[in-house]
């Protein structure tokens, strides 16, 4: 097993439990057990679905958790690796940490829509971080961040709005806004209704999309017609494939009332533009030449 190996293993492993995540929301087990860390007092408690569903995600969660740890201690005890990795591991430390403090709080406030929202915020930033290490181990030691890039602040501004996004669809969940609006694209036959009660989450969410669409459509344009980089053009290509997924499992979700599947699909499809967007601005802020270990 190799320190890149290992890194692209955890980063999977920790984009399918933010598959599992929002499952274990949409099939109301959020609050299958009302205590944390334990289960009805229990580590291995009498299953149910909804308590195999909550109780499976601290497992899992509990594996990355130890994952990370790992491969943060694996990190510092090389001085190479730790002068070129140890920010982007001691982070993902950080993150864990904070991931883990959001897990019980979402438990122990009855999902309180802020704490479910930064929940699911923290483990994209986990991910990123531990992305972010995966990425590095192939940059030889010469290549440097460098900031002043062509088209640096679209980057910038796009990962924003991508990362915002996925904010509002955590409010469209936590606040059980999802079938706000029966109909799509308008709502209630209106494109621009009355912005009050639940019908506020849904349509922030969707307005907001349409400036996000907007914004890695023209980015990816604006990759491929400028830049050089084929790393970035590809990553560009890929997240540009997938916001126009992304509307369709927006519109299934309104138009077949939520089935489980699509919902928890259509927060992992958001979070794969968010990542398909940080390698692409990753590759566009360093140099070209790399090396592969």
């Amino acid at each position: 097993m190799t320190l890149k190996r290992f890194y692209t293993i955890l980063s999977a492993l920790i984009l399918i439990n933010l598959l599992y995540g929002p499952l274990v929301r949409a099939t109301d087990s959020g609050l299958a057990c009302p205590d944390w860390p334990l289960c009805h007092g229990k580590f291995v408690p009498e299953f149910t679905f909804q308590i195999f569903m909550e109780v499976g995600h601290r497992y899992y969660s509990g594996i990355l958790g130890i994952l990370v740890g790992i491969g943060f201690v694996w990190i510092l005890l090389n001085k190479e690796t730790r002068n070129q990795l140890g920010i982007p591991a001691t982070l993902s430390l950080i993150f864990l940490i904070s991931q883990v403090i959001l897990g019980g709080l979402t438990v122990t406030k009855l999902l309180h829509p802020t704490t479910v929202n930064l929940h699911l915020l923290n483990a994209v930033l986990l991910l990123s971080a531990c992305l972010t290490v995966r990425l590095l181990i192939t940059e030889v030691p010469s290549s440097k961040f460098e900031w002043n890039r062509p088209g640096k602040y679209f980057f910038v501004f796009t990962i924003l709005v991508v990362l915002y996004q996925l904010f509002l669809g955590g409010k469209v969940s936590s606040h059980y806004a999802g079938l706000a609006c029966p109909d799509f694209p308008t709502c209630y036959g209106e494109w621009f209704p009355k912005m009050e009660g639940t019908i506020r989450f849904q349509m922030e969410h969707r307005l907001f999309g349409y400036l996000v669409t907007l914004s890695v459509l023209s980015l990816s344009a604006y990759g491929i017609l400028y830049l050089k980089n084929t790393n970035v053009k590809k990553s560009l290509k890929i997240a540009t494939y997938l916001v126009s997924f992304q509307i369709l499992l927006g519109a299934m979700n309104v138009l077949y009332h939520l089935p489980k599947l699509i919902t928890g699909l259509h927060t992992l499809n958001g979070v794969l533009v968010f990542m398909f967007c940080f390698i692409a601005a990753f590759y566009h802020f360093r140099s070209e030449e790399k090396e592969v270990l």
